[in-house]
């Protein structure tokens, strides 16, 4: 196996924007998961470098809320190259929580209790931003379904 970027997975990151905290998905092409992660804040932009270059970065997708504005511009400037998307996040921590619980069912006699009223034991920012990364492969299936001959050359 060479280290080449052709050796190198395609992978979409999802980040859910926060001003503590961001949610940090890493999603590869066929929709599996390579990672999942909370990241502070400040430490989002060298996270995000780690996974470019580690990967082939097919495209960077930003939930609109929060701090939005300033992770798009730090993706502009680094990564120009690399597409941004900017995804409604709306309901995402709801959708997040089902999720979460999916991935981690209650046990023992916790899985009487109703989910909605359980607290997770982490943060569910990762979730939101694998939902985000969803939302956007969702769209872009859509809309090359809805136009087959757009973006082929």
């Amino acid at each position: 196996m060479t280290d080449g970027p052709s050796s190198r997975r395609t992978v979409i990151i999802g980040v859910d924007p926060g001003r503590s905290k961001c949610g940090l998905a890493v999603v590869y092409d066929d929709g599996s998961r390579k990672s999942l992660a909370v990241v502070p804040t400040p430490e989002i932009a060298d996270r995000l470098d780690a996974e470019v270059r580690a990967s082939d970065v097919r495209a960077i997708c930003i939930g609109h809320a929060t701090g939005s504005d300033s992770i798009v511009a730090v993706c502009a400037s680094r990564w120009p190259n690399i597409p941004r998307r900017v995804v409604d996040e709306t309901n995402t921590t709801l959708e997040a929580r089902r999720l979460y619980y999916f991935d981690h069912p209650p046990r023992g006699l916790w899985r009487f209790v109703p989910r909605g009223l359980l607290v997770p034991d982490e943060p569910l920012d990762a979730y939101a931003a694998l939902l985000i990364v969803s939302r956007f492969q969702a769209e872009k299936d859509l809309r090359d379904t809805d136009h087959p001959r757009a973006g082929k050359g």
